[in-house]
């Protein structure tokens, strides 16, 4: 009789966790939140000091590799409403490609033009896949032309 009330205990408790209703994330929230964080990660990349060399030009890309992956991290820690799971995820996978290229960018030498330039298209690539995206989500904040852009 034991072994029947504990089995049924645990199966009222285990319908009762899976019946939890989704927390409901309010979009106009989701988006001021995921721009303030875009608008850190602007004012992080403002702050850096433009490269002048070899090394400098490494060390600059670098640290944006940096902020970007601390922005993908960021992110990652928003409450995402449902419509714009999808967006969400593909928002961070290029943060996190972008990232990913500035630091293939910071171990590539200026002197190879060819090697050198192919990581700037892919970064320039993905910042353009990036803010129709932005644009698409309503999230003006985190494109990189900015909010007045066209």
């Amino acid at each position: 009789l034991m072994s029947w009330l504990v089995i049924a205990v645990l199966a009222v408790a285990s319908a009762a966790c899976a019946s939890e209703p989704l927390v409901q994330v309010d979009p106009a929230t989701y988006r001021s939140e995921l721009g303030a964080v875009c608008k850190q990660t602007d004012l992080q990349q403002a702050a850096l000091t433009d490269p002048v060399d070899a090394a400098t030009t490494a060390a600059f890309a670098q640290q944006v590799s940096t902020i970007l992956t601390a922005e993908a991290n960021a992110t990652r820690a928003l409450q995402v409403p449902a419509d714009l799971d999808d967006d969400h995820r593909t928002f961070i996978q290029n943060t996190d490609d972008q990232a990913r290229q500035w630091t293939v960018l910071a171990s590539t030498s200026v002197d190879d033009g060819a090697a050198f330039g192919d990581v700037q298209t892919a970064i320039l690539q993905l910042t353009l896949g990036r803010d129709d995206l932005a644009a698409a989500m309503g999230i003006d904040a985190c494109r990189a032309a900015g909010p007045d852009a066209p």
